[in-house]
């Protein structure tokens, strides 16, 4: 996905342009979109989709290592032993991070792992490994609540990045049909178009348009990278 990101950026400005040009046959109008939807791209657009990958990742990871932290930890009854058997089944760039941490005790390298997994669910499951070290019990009768919200969590994303990919396809679609008609209307109705092709409202219509698809696929960009994680952030 992060490798896309760039390409399709590139793609749609270049569609916008090619639109653009089409509609006013003005080359220098058609750049100055182009270069509205490149720098929007650049400067908007990937900041935002990079922070909600980043987020939707770290989320994915949390709720492995927790999971597979606490099944473990019924299994082997010791903390040291769950977490090297919980960050073998980990991303290398975790496993990179912990092996940084190997002058800390073992409590303290969960505690640490509160940077990495910014969420408050991860809190919560560090009191728990707290509370299980100080009195003892059945780690997953503790832990039945957590695992469960982490659960609803991870298929609540999995279900939101699921329907905003939808949602992206049907409305690229929509204003891909919207802006071929008005392409078309140029050929279609050729001496209409030749007389207001040179009229100020007509290029700032077109322009117009083309800048509020822009500003929809921000509102849709927004929508679709809000996550509201219970228990997270």
């Amino acid at each position: 996905m992060k490798n896309k990101v760039p390409i399709l950026f590139i793609i749609i400005s270049l569609i916008a342009f090619g639109v653009t040009y089409l509609s006013l046959d003005n080359i220098f109008y058609s750049l100055g979109i182009m270069a509205a939807y490149l720098l929007v791209g650049i400067f908007v657009f990937a900041p935002l989709i990079s922070k909600y990958r980043i987020k939707v990742q770290k989320f994915h990871e949390c709720y492995h290592f927790i999971n597979n932290f606490i099944i473990a930890l019924s299994i082997k009854k010791t903390i040291s032993g769950s977490l090297e058997t919980t960050v073998n089944s980990m991303p290398n760039e975790f496993i990179d991070l912990y092996e940084g941490l190997e002058n800390m005790t073992d409590r303290d390298k969960i505690s640490y792992l509160a940077t990495y997994f910014p969420f408050h669910i991860y809190r919560l499951f560090t009191q728990i490994v707290d509370l299980f070290e100080e009195e003892g019990g059945d780690i997953l009768k503790m832990s039945k609540y957590l695992i469960s919200e982490l659960r609803n969590n991870e298929e609540y994303i999995n279900k939101a990045d699921s329907l905003s990919s939808h949602k992206y396809v049907e409305i690229g679609i929509l204003w891909g049909f919207c802006l071929v008609i008005v392409v078309i209307l140029r050929f279609v109705l050729k001496d209409f178009y030749l007389s207001i092709k040179n009229q100020i409202l007509f290029i700032a219509s077109i322009c117009g348009v083309m800048l509020f698809v822009l500003f929809s696929i921000y509102l849709l960009l927004l929508r679709g990278t809000n996550l509201k994680i219970k228990g997270g952030e």
